[in-house]
């Protein structure tokens, strides 16, 4: 676990869940399993981040009977803030980070979401030129560069979505919340 729990990945996915219902710790971690195969998932791990989201402030219980969390104002501006961030600068090239972001990306006001995603649309730009050039200028047979082939063609994947989506966003045909 990070040093800084609140820094841990699964922080967002957590948060996004509580946004979602209030649940118990449990159904917390059962849901992250069934939803985010790709992320490492501990009970202990989810107890203890459910505990330091209470301290920070970001969760409380809402049902003592049961211990039924939710997030509080400060959890859902965090959770806001970290989708933003996440989308717009997680790694290209790691789809993890990018995907739990977007699984919450309706918590975001229309305008910020659309920010956020042109931020990584930018960089993938800035990715594809450098990579496009490289190739360009390396001096071996396609089979042997076979993978930043691929890498580029997801590149510009990765863009073309990114601008259908932003466009969706802004005609409405997203719809949001």
């Amino acid at each position: 676990m990070p040093t800084n729990a609140l820094a841990n990945p699964l922080v967002l996915p957590i948060l996004g869940l509580l946004v979602e219902q209030p649940r118990h710790p449990y159904a917390v971690f059962a849901e992250l399993r069934r939803r985010y195969e790709y992320l490492r998932v501990r009970n202990a791990t989810v107890y203890t981040l459910l505990n330091t989201l209470a301290r920070a402030g970001w969760v409380e219980e809402v049902e003592q009977q049961t211990s039924a969390l939710s997030t509080t104002e400060a959890g859902r501006d965090a959770l806001a803030e970290r989708v933003a961030t996440e989308l717009g600068s997680s790694s290209l090239s790691s789809d993890a980070v990018f995907m739990t972001a977007l699984a919450y990306i309706g918590i975001l006001a229309p305008d910020d979401a659309i920010d956020a995603l042109r931020a990584r649309r930018e960089r993938i730009r800035i990715e594809q030129k450098l990579l496009a050039d490289t190739l360009e200028r390396v001096d071996a047979s396609q089979l042997h560069m076979i993978e930043a082939h691929y890498y580029l063609d997801r590149l510009r994947h990765d863009a073309a979505w990114i601008e259908r989506t932003i466009d969706r966003i802004r005609d409405g045909s997203l719809a949001w919340r």
